[in-house]
């Protein structure tokens, strides 16, 4: 009887592999913040109105999540050129931007950027519970920290930028360059993601149902939640309490700055609780950063209830990811994240017009109400799924 190869062991140091994986988190951002900074300019070289650029911006997701549901069906066989690749589209899709004019050839940019960024999450997170298996090391957290800081770093820088006068086709292709050099560093450092036999013990089949589903709604919720928050803040500062731009933009930095915390703190909570505990507690945080939204009559107060909100929110994805990653082999792995992935994707795209929905037909204050339910369905969502096996 032939015995099993024995386990491919990593080919670059440790410290190059996880500062690799961070790099990678961080050109999420890079993008993320380059995109969302741009917006306002984009629009106008699309020419046409807020309602039609807004179905345009579907096109991002679109991508997303058709390259990610391709993707998960290989991703345990091409892990070691995953991220590169989906970097260097990443960047590809970025100089598009740049050269876009008119709807078709933004709409396709956008195509192309959301189908790279697809393929990155389920990727980075691949990548991540590997690094997680390789050294024994806790890392979800962490790295899902950097990408919130990450963006909002760039989407600072990308302003500046504007102010001084550039247009797309400077920012785009400029911002692709780290990409760029960030994929080559990744293809030394994940050389080594061969299918390993000892590990890839699995059917290479994930179906949707039972526990998946409810990992997916989690991920769904904490996506409906944040996305929310994040795109409606510095308008319900601005049109709601009255106050100024430089207010506003200072409440949108805080949900950001809060995800990067709450982040922080569950990667210390991770010791002693399981995933599914930390979600319920950062969904039960939440709920009454949400209650003083519903009741905020000024901006500072505001500001704190969107901080708190962040701090709520942030830590649910990650561990989400982190729970799917665990439940399932390697061979299996890609297609579970993508699954899921998938889900939270739709909760990003349906999050806007549902919560818009809510604010002119009911108002701001039951908007936010809304908002607390699900917290609690989020909350109770966890009772429901149960622990994951827990690692060091």
């Amino acid at each position: 009887m032939t015995p099993l190869p024995r386990p491919i062991r990593p080919t670059a140091p440790r410290r190059f592999q996880i500062g690799s994986i961070f790099a990678g988190y961080a050109a999420a951002g890079i993008f993320w913040g380059t995109y969302i900074a741009a917006l306002p300019a984009l629009k106008l070289i699309s020419g046409v109105s807020d309602a039609r650029f807004g179905l345009l911006l579907i096109m991002t997701t679109l991508g997303g999540i058709i390259s990610m549901q391709i993707l998960g069906r290989y991703l345990h066989r091409v892990q070691a050129v995953a991220i590169p690749f989906s970097l260097f589209g990443f960047a590809t899709g970025m100089v598009l931007m740049g050269l876009a004019q008119g709807p078709l050839t933004l709409g396709l940019a956008l195509f192309c950027a959301g189908a790279a960024s697809g393929m990155l999450d389920i990727s980075l997170n691949m990548r991540t519970a590997r690094i997680e298996a390789d050294f024994g090391l806790r890392l979800f957290n962490r790295v899902h920290a950097l990408f919130p800081f990450s963006m909002l770093i760039n989407s600072a820088l990308v302003g500046w930028l504007r102010q001084l006068g550039a247009t797309p086709a400077l920012i785009f292709p400029l911002a692709a360059i780290p990409l760029v050099v960030i994929g080559l560093i990744e293809w030394r450092a994940g050389a080594h993601q061969l299918p390993d036999q000892d590990r890839a013990h699995g059917t290479g089949r994930v179906r949707l149902r039972g526990v998946l589903i409810g990992l997916g709604a989690l991920a769904a919720l904490g996506a409906v939640m944040e996305g929310g928050a994040s795109v409606w803040s510095a308008i319900f500062v601005e049109t709601e309490l009255g106050g100024g731009p430089a207010i506003a933009g200072l409440c949108a930095a805080a949900i950001t700055l809060g995800l990067t915390v709450g982040r922080l703190i569950a990667h210390q909570l991770e010791r002693r609780f399981r995933d599914m505990v930390i979600i319920r507690a950062s969904a039960l945080l939440a709920l009454p950063a949400f209650v003083i939204l519903s009741v905020a009559t000024s901006p500072p107060l505001a500001l704190v209830g969107f901080f708190i909100a962040g701090v709520g929110v942030g830590p649910v994805e990650p561990a989400v990811f982190r729970s799917v990653s665990k439940r399932h082999p390697e061979a299996d792995r890609g297609r579970a994240l993508a699954l899921v992935t998938g889900l939270a994707y739709v909760g990003f795209l349906l999050s806007p017009p549902l919560m818009g929905s809510v604010i002119e037909t009911r108002g701001w204050g039951v908007m936010w109400l809304v908002m607390c339910l699900f917290s609690l369905a989020a909350s109770a969502l966890t009772l429901w799924i149960g622990p994951a096996p827990k690692q060091g």
